[in-house]
C-alpha cells in the first residue's frame, strides 16, 4: 500500500467510516517526512494547526469547563453534558474528533490523553472513548485506541493502554485491571 492510499484509509478512519477503534500503518523513522505529520503539510497548513493546539493547550491550562468544552466541540470531539476537566488536563490537538466524553465524567489535573502516536517504524491514531460516570484521577496517562467503560475509575497516575470494563478500575504502570469484587473490605 503507498502512503495515498494510507493517508486515504486514515481519513476513512477520522470520518468515522470504519468501525475500527486504532488506525496503524508502517512508516519511516519519526526524523524522517512519514506523510502521516502535520509538518508534512503546507506551511501556512502547519501553522493553523500550531495555532489550533496552542489556542486548545491555552484553555485547557483554565480552571473553567465551558471553554475548554466549547473549543473541543469545535474540534470535532464529542462531548456530553456535565463533564468536568480540571485545570492543565492535556487533550492531542491533533485529532480531537477522536475523542468522545461521555456525560458525568472527570477528568483530574495533569492527565494527558493521546489520540495519535508515532512509534519508531509505526504511525498510529486511535479513538479514545470515556463512557458515562467514568472518574480520571489525576497525573493518569490515557493511550490512543482505549475505551473506559461506564462508572470505571482511572486511578492517579495510572499508565493506560487497554480498555477498562465498566465498573472496574484501572491501577499502576503499566495499567492492572481491577474488578469491584478485588477491592478489600
Amino acid at each position: 500500500m503507498n502512503d495515498e492510499e494510507a493517508r486515504g484509509r486514515l481519513e476513512e478512519f477520522l470520518d468515522g467510516r470504519t468501525p475500527d477503534m486504532l488506525f496503524t500503518h508502517p512508516t519511516a523513522h519519526p526524523s524522517q517526512p512519514t506523510g502521516f505529520c502535520y509538518c508534512d503539510n503546507s506551511f501556512l497548513s502547519t501553522l493553523r494547526l500550531t495555532f489550533l493546539g496552542w489556542l486548545l493547550e491555552t484553555a485547557l491550562r483554565l480552571p473553567f469547563d465551558w471553554p475548554k468544552l466549547s473549543l473541543l466541540r469545535r474540534m470535532g470531539a464529542r462531548i456530553g453534558k456535565d463533564v468536568h476537566l480540571s485545570a492543565s488536563v492535556w487533550i492531542d490537538p491533533i485529532y480531537p474528533r477522536l475523542l468522545t466524553i461521555e456525560d458525568g465524567v472527570f477528568i483530574g489535573m495533569f492527565t494527558r490523553i493521546t489520540t495519535h502516536e508515532f512509534r519508531i517504524n509505526e504511525f498510529r491514531a486511535g479513538k479514545v472513548v470515556i463512557r458515562r460516570g467514568a472518574f480520571i484521577g489525576g497525573g493518569a496517562m490515557i493511550a490512543c485506541g482505549v475505551e473506559i467503560g461506564e462508572n470505571a475509575t482511572v486511578a492517579a497516575g495510572c499508565v493506560l493502554g487497554k480498555n477498562v470494563p465498566p465498573g472496574a478500575t484501572a491501577i499502576g504502570n503499566p495499567a492492572r485491571i481491577l474488578r469491584r469484587r478485588e477491592f478489600p473490605v
